[in-house]
């Protein structure tokens, strides 16, 4: 209006850069719990009781075979198999050919298991390939209920998997996580293991919610 002076409005890249930098400020100063939440968002585990067959999945052998041991002690299952056909690179060049299953079952021995109440089931080098093949397993031997064990920030993922793949088999599935020797799932950033595997889940997480 003539006679007043006029308003000054910034530019929209100059409140584009306000907007972006207080987002930057917050993000750094809140940046453990929200680090801490995505680490979390990944864990989705369920309730231990009495299953008919504990599943290991590959990967990690040392961490999900010492927790298969544990599980089985408890009495939670009366024996487990073990999958995975895949054979990790250090063992091809020393011209091994152990599996997956088989290295975790050897590190469930080790820590104490009954070698009877463990067996190696060497199939699947994905978890999807190990749902289609646990489900005819399970199904084989007539279990009602299973138990899945995995690595802690891989459960969202495979129960998701697992539970799509026996959908309408009559057959329950619980997941259950092993906790990592290699980082603290409340500080996984610290470590560059920690940072691989959540990098990695989130990009399978995603990979699979768009597959499949």
């Amino acid at each position: 209006m003539e006679g007043y002076p006029q308003e000054k409005r910034s530019h929209p890249l100059v409140r584009a850069f306000w907007v972006l930098l207080a987002i930057a400020v917050l993000a750094w100063v809140f940046r453990e719990p929200l680090m801490r939440g995505m680490g979390a968002f990944l864990i989705r585990t369920d309730s231990d009781r009495h299953v008919d067959i504990l599943y290991v999945l590959g990967g990690a052998p040392y961490d999900r075979g010492n927790e298969a041991s544990v599980v089985l002690a408890q009495g939670f299952a009366p024996i487990a198999y073990c999958t995975g056909s895949s054979v990790e690179q250090a063992d091809k060049a020393m011209g091994l050919t152990i599996t997956e299953a088989d290295l975790t079952r050897s590190s469930a021995i080790n820590a104490g298991t009954d070698p009877r109440k463990i067996l190696p089931y060497p199939y699947g080098t994905s978890t999807r390939e190990e749902a289609a093949g646990i489900l005819r397993h399970a199904q084989h031997l007539g279990a009602d209920t299973i138990m899945v064990l995995s690595t802690d920030f891989h459960t969202r993922r495979v129960g998701n998997v697992f539970r799509k793949r026996f959908e309408g088999s009559g057959i329950t599935v619980l997941v259950h996580a092993a906790p990592s020797s290699e980082y603290d799932p409340a500080h996984w950033w610290n470590t560059e293991q920690g940072l691989l595997m959540v990098n990695n889940e989130y990009v399978k997480t995603m990979y699979y919610a768009v597959k499949y």
